[in-house]
């Protein structure tokens, strides 16, 4: 073989080989842009929404993300629980997806969005090998969740400015935090695509009139705020209470910070600031994201095992004790109970303050997750009632829960009825004002002009055209009734 053909057949094999490996890392985008996670909800559930529906723009993009609604039909308070702002922090938006599973709502109505930062979830963190997906144990199998980005995913914003100026406090904050959706509230309609996003999060808690909102979030070990609450001002007491009430009953130590006023974007401050909620933040340890790790890994997301964490705690340079004994270590299911019990703390102290705002749920508990696992309280999609499987992912999909009653199908009859009514009391109504309006005023002001303006041309003009144009008058009145028609549909619509 000459020379030049062993260099076309190196050419031709080098080639070859990056095409393959082009195809492996576009599959592997692809399949995480695409992956559905799936989630079996309890019969709790009455409805799902959208973020679109409170911004429409949103329609059709990857910031659209469903609401699971769990109204229990008996007047009482409304509670948001979000999971997912940061989608590299996963146990957020699984325990969103346990509660949804397993919850059941006496009084009120508990709203959560399992995903609030859908984008971020289509794609993966970025350098350091980090896994894509991670697995949970279960009877039934493996459920398969995604482990996101921290940041909104740059193919649906970008580029990035070199700076990011918050709006509308004009503070200047990190330019990467421009896709950070905890760093871009308020939000407005013009903005960002993440500054979108944050703003139909911010639509739907203002128009629901939210009560309490809670957002799920974990932290470095290495972090001052982690194991922590953080609370707007409005919601401190609430948040304080639970604090000492976790960490004075031994349940587990948690901590409480006030939300700063001086920090712009975040959702302890921005809720509570540009609605009337109560917003409250959760951190939970996360030893995957801290730098000094070895290898990152799936087991490191669920065990949260590490030789070098377990040589910084030893050495007390953690502001969480950290030991892998006596679950010190934070698996999942640590993490998962204390989002779901701290969550259920902060409902249990609303009522003291304000009782009207009562909601009373339940839902695995902190005890529950570390002796049974996070596997025991997620259900079989393959032998669950359909009509309670979902996909969680961007596209909306179509609502199959109960089909309405006979019932509820007659409502719009009744509708329809009420407008017969309307008709009754405009006749009398009408015919008291209009003798009075028009005798009064037409007696004196036509007297004064006409006397004389109408003498003069009204004996010629009149004369002539009246004989035709008066038999075309019901047809004039005739065409000015058409439009009329048009607008009982409408009104109907």
């Amino acid at each position: 073989m000459t020379a030049s053909k062993k260099q076309v057949l190196l050419k031709v094999v080098c080639l070859v080989v990056a095409l393959v490996l082009a195809g492996i890392a576009g599959y592997s985008f692809y399949d995480q842009r695409h992956y559905k996670e799936t989630v079996v909800v309890s019969d709790a559930l009455t409805d799902v929404r959208w973020l679109s529906d409170y911004v429409p723009m949103l329609k059709g993009t990857y910031g659209d993300t469903p609401i699971f609604v769990f109204d229990s039909g008996v007047e009482g308070g409304s509670c948001l629980y979000v999971g997912g702002t940061h989608p590299y922090e996963p146990a957020t938006s699984l325990s969103a997806y346990i509660l949804m599973e397993n919850i059941q709502v006496e009084k009120g109505v508990v709203y959560v969005i399992p995903q609030a930062s859908f984008s971020a979830t289509t794609l993966g963190v970025q350098g350091n090998a980090y896994p894509s997906y991670y697995t949970v144990e279960t009877e039934w199998g493996e459920a398969k969740y995604k482990i996101g980005e921290r940041n909104t995913n740059p193919l649906d914003q970008w580029p990035d400015n070199f700076t990011y100026i918050n709006y509308p406090s004009g503070q200047s904050q990190a330019y990467n935090d421009l896709r950070n959706l905890n760093r871009c509230y308020p939000g407005r309609l013009d903005g960002t695509f993440t500054e979108r996003v944050a703003y139909a999060i911010m639509e739907f808690i203002r128009t629901e009139e939210i009560d309490i909102s809670i957002d799920c979030h974990e932290a470095s070990i290495m972090y001052p705020v982690v194991g922590t609450y953080v609370a707007h001002q409005n919601a401190e007491n609430i948040a304080m209470m639970a604090s000492m009430d976790l960490t004075g009953s031994g349940t587990f130590d948690m901590k409480y910070e006030a939300s700063p006023n001086s920090l712009k974007g975040f959702t302890h401050r921005e809720w509570g600031d540009y609605s009337d909620t109560l917003a409250i933040l959760m951190e939970t340890p996360e030893p995957f994201i801290d730098r000094i790790v070895g290898p990152i890994t799936e087991d490191l997301m669920m065990t949260g095992k590490d030789l070098f964490l377990s040589f910084a705690g030893d050495k007390g340079l953690t502001y969480v004790q950290y030991d892998e004994e006596n679950d010190y270590s934070w698996p999942m299911e640590v993490r998962v109970g204390r989002h779901l019990t701290g969550a259920m703390k902060c409902l249990e102290y609303l009522p003291q303050f304000y009782p009207e705002k009562e909601v009373i749920a339940t839902w695995p508990s902190y005890d529950e997750l570390v002796e049974q696992g996070c596997g025991a309280f997620l259900h079989d999609p393959s032998t669950a009632d359909p009509a309670q499987v979902y996909e969680v992912y961007c596209e909306r999909f179509e609502y199959k829960g109960k089909p309405a009653s006979a019932e509820e199908e007659t409502v719009e009859p009744e509708a329809s009825a009420e407008v017969e009514p309307s008709e009754e009391p405009t006749v009398e109504p009408t015919e008291e004002p209009v003798e009075e309006a028009t005798e009064a005023p037409t007696e004196e002001p036509t007297e004064a002009p006409t006397a004389e303006p109408t003498e003069a041309p009204t004996e010629k003009p009149t004369e002539a055209p009246t004989d035709e144009p008066a038999e075309e008058e019901p047809v004039e009145a005739q065409s000015e009734a058409e439009p009329t028609d048009d607008a009982e549909p409408t009104a109907a619509a």
